[in-house]
């Protein structure tokens, strides 16, 4: 079922919320990454429902079929909002059943600075190939200036530097990912200095988790480093790493895509 959220500022997301019926055992509430929107998870979402796993998500502000200027959010607290939302709605459908946030590359950058803030009231979280260190790291006088003009400049759009044949070895996945008219290549300052100190603030206070974690990432990720990863899980006993040896960024588009899904289902039996 489609669904829109409407955020204090009246922006309008536009996302899907689905449930495999009585027998569910577990919800999931996706957050996807730069440039992405949540119908490219379909065959993700399928798969959760064949295992009693409901499923809710929505395209990020600027992105797919939410409103707002593409690659632009202003701040990480309309995510927050975003997000407070999603888990308010999902208790409304789903009351009792244990909740997982799940987050990629942004949006897993985004799921982990807001459990780590806010500590809701969740089972765990799933997290793939997060933004925390990219594999090319940013110029540094590049960091100051989003700095800096974060605030005149907010929405400024620049090139995200995507090379898309870096999202999965399925070439068929990144043909499809060109010749997608909801897909784009930007991100605006405020956006990519929000992301660049959301990384920054998780892997500083990743000491705050309370919840189990989930976190993946391919060992041949030329999008986001899998050092981030291996640094953030070097830090706290609650997080379960799994390196996916070959994998690119998008682990859910790779051809062993099901071994990746059997791993996922497995530990949200173990967490429940």
């Amino acid at each position: 079922m489609d669904i829109n959220i409407r955020l204090g500022n009246g922006q309008v997301l536009r996302g899907i919320i689905k449930s495999p019926g009585d027998k569910v055992k577990a919800v999931v509430i996706l957050v996807h990454g730069l440039g992405d929107h949540i119908q490219r998870f379909s065959h993700w979402v399928d798969m959760f429902l064949s295992e009693d796993i409901g499923f809710l998500g929505a395209d990020l502000p600027g992105h797919g079929k939410s409103e707002g200027k593409r690659g632009h959010i202003k701040n990480y607290s309309i995510i927050s909002e975003m997000l407070d939302i999603m888990i308010t709605e999902y208790k409304k459908t789903f009351p009792e059943v244990p909740v997982f946030l799940y987050g990629h590359s942004l949006g897993g950058g985004i799921v982990l600075e807001y459990i780590l803030r806010k500590s809701p009231g969740i089972t765990g979280a799933i997290i793939t190939s997060p933004w925390l260190r990219l594999s090319f790291e940013p110029n540094r006088i590049k960091v100051i200036l989003a700095r800096i003009m974060k605030n005149l400049l907010p929405s400024l759009i620049q090139p995200s530097g995507l090379i898309v044949s870096h999202m999965s070895h399925d070439q068929e996945v990144v043909d499809r990912y060109i010749s997608d008219p909801l897909g784009h290549n930007k991100i605006s300052l405020s956006l990519f200095y929000s992301a660049v100190s959301a990384a920054d603030y998780s892997l500083n206070n990743i000491e705050n988790l309370k919840v189990p974690l989930l976190l993946m990432h391919g060992s041949d990720d030329l999008i986001t480093s899998p050092q981030g990863s291996r640094e953030l899980a070097s830090k706290t006993k609650l997080i379960e790493l799994k390196i996916w040896d070959g994998g690119y960024h998008e682990l859910h588009n790779e051809p062993f895509k099901n071994e990746v899904f059997s791993y996922i289902v497995k530990w949200i039996d173990k967490q429940i």
